[in-house]
């Protein structure tokens, strides 16, 4: 798929799968917690379409593997378990999402080119979307670098009961030598913190009490609309919530842990 202009959003209508085969999907998440959350994400979007979650890989439609870069033989992981799920009498859809797939692209289906959709860290909106052009049996591939950070309010599938994961920022412009973080999940773009409050806020209606922040380097928060709130200011606002009791966060860098953040 082209890049689109500005790393801005595609125009997409609602899509709801009712109508197609694929009803229930698993979601198999290695890595971080930034990857966690992801999945909670993509698990509401895909049970806003109609699917409901399966136990196992034998009895889902669809199984989406969100990957991790970091960890060790992560690509070789992969291929192994796609291998599996090619191996089932009756195949799912494949969905091969996470930091490996925006990683390597379209190089995935050119090793597996049963999988149907490899979809990027920055394109998690459009999973759903991507699914239905799959099942009509054309290969679906978007690892474009949208710089929309935002989520649909409530949609996540949250599935720890007391803690809510809550991401401030994505991507890194660091860029060490030692870290693949800034080619899988792009340059660094913030969250709106009116939006950051909002999830916070949903998050304790729907009686989650801890509340943990994720960011590459969390604590380089500045809110766009906000130019007086940097990451102690968002810790403060996020601890004014009503409903909040315990407030963590990952992962931040000593380069930025500020006297006012220690105190």
């Amino acid at each position: 798929m082209c890049r689109v202009a500005g790393g801005q959003w595609p125009v997409v209508t609602e899509i709801t799968l009712e109508g197609l085969m694929a009803r229930k999907y698993l979601i198999e998440t290695h890595g971080c917690q930034m990857n966690v959350h992801d999945s909670e994400r993509m698990a509401g979007l895909l049970e806003q379409a109609g699917y409901e979650p399966a136990e196992r890989a034998e009895d889902a439609d669809l199984v989406v593997l969100n990957t991790c870069s970091v960890r060790e033989h992560a690509q070789e992981k992969l291929f192994s378990r796609l291998g599996e799920l090619r191996g089932l009498a009756d195949r799912p859809l494949i969905a091969v999402a996470g930091c490996v797939a925006q990683q390597e692209g379209p190089k995935i289906l050119k090793r597996a080119p049963y999988v149907d959709v490899v979809i990027g860290t920055h394109a998690t909106r459009r999973l759903t979307f991507l699914v239905e052009q799959a099942s009509a049996g054309e290969h679906q591939v978007d690892v474009n670098p949208y710089d929309d950070v935002s989520f649909p309010l409530g949609l996540t599938r949250r599935a720890d009961p007391v803690r809510a994961y809550v991401t401030i920022l994505e991507g890194c412009n660091d860029y060490c030598s030692f870290c693949v973080v800034p080619y899988t999940r792009g340059h660094e773009r913030m969250r709106l913190k009116r939006e950051v409050l909002a999830d916070v806020e949903e998050a304790v209606a729907s009686g989650r009490r801890e509340i943990h922040l994720l960011g590459q380097i969390v604590n380089h928060y500045q809110a766009p609309d906000d130019p007086s709130c940097d990451f102690p200011g968002l810790l403060e606002a996020v601890d004014a919530v009503p409903g909040v009791e315990r407030i963590r966060f990952a992962s931040p860098h000593p380069r930025h842990a500020s006297q006012r953040l220690v105190d």
